[in-house]
C-alpha cells in the first residue's frame, strides 16, 4: 500500500520555497489509510441517543508546505530542518477532513503547547516514549514538540524529548508555556475526543479512546472537526480557528423507561 510522505520535496526541490509563484499544483485526494468519516452528517438511528455532547474551539496557525522556509510569522524557518529530519519518510496524516492537497499545498498547524488540552499533551508524550518499532501505529510522529524560537537568527535543532515518566513530566509542566507543537490537521482525527474531554459531562467516556468510533453505536464516542477557518494568506495572515465536537452515544430509552422518569 503506498504512502505519502510529509516532506517529499524539500531536498530535491528547494527552489519552490524561493519562488512560490511557480509552485505546481496537484489534485486533492483522500489520504491513504484515513479511516475516519464525519459521524454528524447522518441522523442517529432511533435505537440510539446522545449521553452527552462536548464542543470546543481552538486557535492555531496554519502554514502550507512551501511556507517552511519563510521566516516567522509567515513561515516555520526555525523548525524546518528538524521537521525534515524527523518526518521525512513518514506517512502524511492528511489535511482537514482527511483530504490531501499533495506537494506544496499540504497544510501544517502550529499551536502553543500550553494551549493544547492536557489529555492531548499526555497522549503525545506517551507516544513519544514508545519504541520506534511500533511508532507508526502508536502515533509517535503525528506531533512534533519544539522549544519556542527565542530569536529570529537561530534555528531550533531538535524536538523536545519528554521525561521518562509521566510523574517527572508533570513536575516540569510549566515549561509547556515555552514550547510549540507542529502537526498536520489529519493528526487531530486520531484523538479528537481528547481535545474536548476536560470539563465535559462525560469526561471518562471521552478519555477512553477504546470507545472512539467512526460510527455511532451504544457505548461509542464519535467526534469530528465541525468547523475550521482559512487564513487570509493574501494579507500575510496565518491564524485560524478550528472546532472539535464529540458525543458519547448510548442506547435510547424505551417509551416505558421515559414514562417512569
Amino acid at each position: 500500500m503506498k504512502t505519502h510522505t510529509l516532506l517529499p520535496l524539500l531536498a530535491a526541490s528547494a527552489w519552490a520555497f524561493v519562488q512560490p509563484q511557480q509552485i505546481p499544483k496537484a489534485e486533492t485526494t483522500k489520504t491513504d489509510n484515513f479511516t475516519w468519516t464525519d459521524p454528524f452528517g447522518i441522523h442517529l438511528p432511533e435505537e440510539l441517543g446522545v449521553l452527552c455532547s462536548a464542543e470546543l474551539t481552538f486557535t492555531a496557525s496554519e502554514y502550507l508546505l512551501h511556507d517552511l522556509f519563510e521566516h516567522a510569522p509567515k513561515g516555520l524557518w526555525a523548525y524546518a530542518d528538524t521537521l525534515k529530519d524527523t518526518l521525512s519518510g513518514k506517512p502524511y496524516p492528511g489535511g482537514w477532513d482527511g483530504l490531501d492537497p499533495h506537494m506544496y499545498d499540504r497544510p501544517l498547524l502550529s499551536m502553543s503547547y500550553a494551549d493544547v488540552p492536557l489529555p492531548v499533551r499526555e497522549w503525545i508524550e506517551e507516544q513519544q516514549r514508545g519504541d520506534d518499532s511500533d511508532a507508526e501505529d502508536e502515533g509517535k510522529y503525528l506531533f512534533a514538540v519544539f522549544e519556542r524560537q527565542t530569536d529570529s537568527e537561530h534555528k531550533v535543532t531538535k524536538t523536545v524529548t519528554p521525561a521518562q515518566t509521566p510523574e517527572k513530566t508533570r513536575r516540569f509542566r510549566v515549561l509547556d508555556e515555552m514550547r510549540i507543537v507542529i502537526f498536520a490537521p489529519g493528526a487531530l482525527y486520531r484523538i479528537l475526543p481528547l481535545w474536548v474531554a476536560k470539563g465535559s459531562g462525560c469526561k471518562d467516556q471521552l478519555l477512553d479512546l477504546g470507545n472512539y468510533s467512526s460510527k455511532p453505536a451504544d457505548g461509542a464516542v464519535i467526534a469530528w472537526t465541525t468547523a475550521h477557518t482559512t487564513p487570509n494568506r493574501n494579507e500575510g495572515e496565518r491564524e485560524i480557528t478550528f472546532t472539535v465536537k464529540a458525543q458519547a452515544i448510548q442506547a435510547a430509552k424505551s417509551h416505558d423507561e421515559k414514562e417512569e422518569l
